[in-house]
């Protein structure tokens, strides 16, 4: 999945995914929404929740091991299934909307990213574009210097 959008969510908490977005998402039912990291969330069709809940919760004694539970706490643990209206809305459930800080009437920036689409107020994805912003160019060198083993 890939594409920024911005649009705003209503009185109600929902909030229009666009027609793109729907697409790559594939079927409206069956979706997961939850916390992620930078008071933002994520959404998942089922397939992928399910893959990465899998890579979090089942490997040999996952249970016992801290950064998996920390992780399924954070992640798994507060998701829930959600779908769109016929309208191509999400309707985000209270707890999440507080924990992404999106009140009615807040721009929410929308972006299709690999497997996932991560949705935050586009007042958070200023902050944390900027706070990337020198990371960035190191991250890119990093990454080439591994692809090359060096």
């Amino acid at each position: 999945m890939n594409g920024e959008f911005r649009n705003t969510l209503d009185e109600k908490g929902r909030l229009m995914i666009p027609p793109r977005i729907r697409e790559q998402l594939g079927s409206a039912t069956g979706l997961m929404l939850t916390k992620s990291m930078d008071n933002s969330l994520w959404l998942f069709t089922r397939e992928d929740f399910d893959n990465l809940d899998a890579e979090i919760n089942y490997g040999p004694l996952a249970m016992f091991n801290k950064n998996s539970r920390a992780l399924d706490m954070a992640v798994i643990a507060p998701a829930r299934e959600v779908e769109l209206d016929k309208a191509g809305r999400l309707s985000i459930p209270q707890v999440l909307r507080d924990y992404a800080n999106l009140t009615p009437k807040t721009e929410c920036v929308i972006l299709g990213s690999k497997n996932h689409v991560e949705i935050l107020s586009s007042e958070c994805y200023e902050k944390l574009v900027e706070g990337y912003r020198n990371q960035i160019s190191e991250a890119g060198n990093s990454l080439s210097v591994q692809r090359m083993g060096i």
